[in-house]
């Protein structure tokens, strides 16, 4: 599918939240977009998002009779928090959903943290695993290559993740309508780079897309969902993201900051491509970002 065949009759849908209990006592939730006999395809929200961020793909899903399963990891809608493990052992959480789903093989993708979820399931669980996009996935900050190759502004966000988090959360209190406030302003020049375009939905986005990235943008998962999150990140992985030994397509912003280490797993791991997309780290939900991913995780289930 191209830009042009934009699936305009398919409204975007913010479905039910399903839930289930784990065999530990704790509750799982998690939405469903596409079609609902379609191939499954997990997706990993970002880092203090929920569910409601797969709703991006919903148009696509449908079209390419892809069945999106989106839950809410530890903390997030509704889902139980829980603290002390790696995000290897997230795996666990999700073979019970599966198993109760009745889903043996299936594709995944997911953004920034759900990068890093994509990556560890993958790596995990990689028998069931036909393909996975990791999207702006987060970086190793324990890993003394990432160090080398991220830029400063990386190393400056990375220590406050792993430092001072709660300065993250202040920060991103209130953060969308600064930055509605900011975009709807005048410009004063039209030609050139602004920074202002990679700072939420990206131009050239449909106005009902935007609308609904702006909606995801706000409906944060809360402190303490962000906070676990941002402990996830910061921590050893618990497996190993060089060699994966399943399908990788790792998509990134050409201005995101993780692209470089991004095209390092890309380098490093044995199946794996790296692909740009327009803009930064929001820019995934431009529609040449949307098509292409979700082409990319269709391909997966080719005989």
């Amino acid at each position: 599918m191209t830009a042009s065949e934009s699936p305009k009759n398919d409204p975007l849908i913010d479905p039910p939240t399903r839930s289930m209990t784990l065999t530990d006592a704790r509750k799982v939730t998690w939405q469903e977009f596409g079609l609902p006999d379609g191939r499954p395809v997990l997706y990993f929200h970002g880092g203090g998002s929920t569910s409601l961020e797969a709703g991006l793909f919903h148009r696509e899903a449908v079209r390419r009779n892809l069945r999106l399963i989106a839950p809410n990891r530890p903390g997030a809608g509704g889902s139980t928090l829980c603290s002390g493990r790696t995000v290897a052992a997230y795996s666990d959480d999700l073979s019970e959903l599966l198993d109760s789903l009745r889903i043996e093989q299936f594709a995944c993708f997911g953004e920034s943290n759900g990068g890093l979820i994509t990556l560890a399931v993958a790596a995990s669980m990689s028998a069931r695993v036909l393909g996975a996009v990791p999207i702006n996935p987060t970086v190793p900050w324990f890993d003394p290559l990432a160090r080398r190759v991220c830029s400063r502004s990386a190393a400056a966000g990375y220590r406050l993740i792993k430092y001072l988090p709660w300065v993250i959360t202040r920060l991103e209190k209130n953060s969308v309508p600064r930055i509605r406030k900011l975009k709807s302003a005048p410009r004063h020049h039209n030609d050139g780079f602004n920074p202002l375009d990679l700072a939420g939905p990206p131009p050239g986005i449909e106005q009902d897309v935007g609308e609904f990235h702006w909606r995801v943008m706000a409906e944060r998962a809360g402190t303490p969902a962000m906070m676990a999150e941002m402990k996830w990140a910061a921590a050893d992985w618990g497996f190993d993201y060089y060699s994966i030994p399943v399908a990788l397509d790792i998509f990134c912003g050409a201005y995101d900051s993780q692209a470089p280490f991004a095209l390092v797993l890309a380098d490093r791991n044995p199946d794996a491509r790296f692909h740009y997309f327009s803009f930064g780290h929001y820019g995934f939900s431009h529609p040449d970002a949307r098509y292409r991913i979700l082409d990319t995780i269709s391909g997966y289930f080719q005989p």
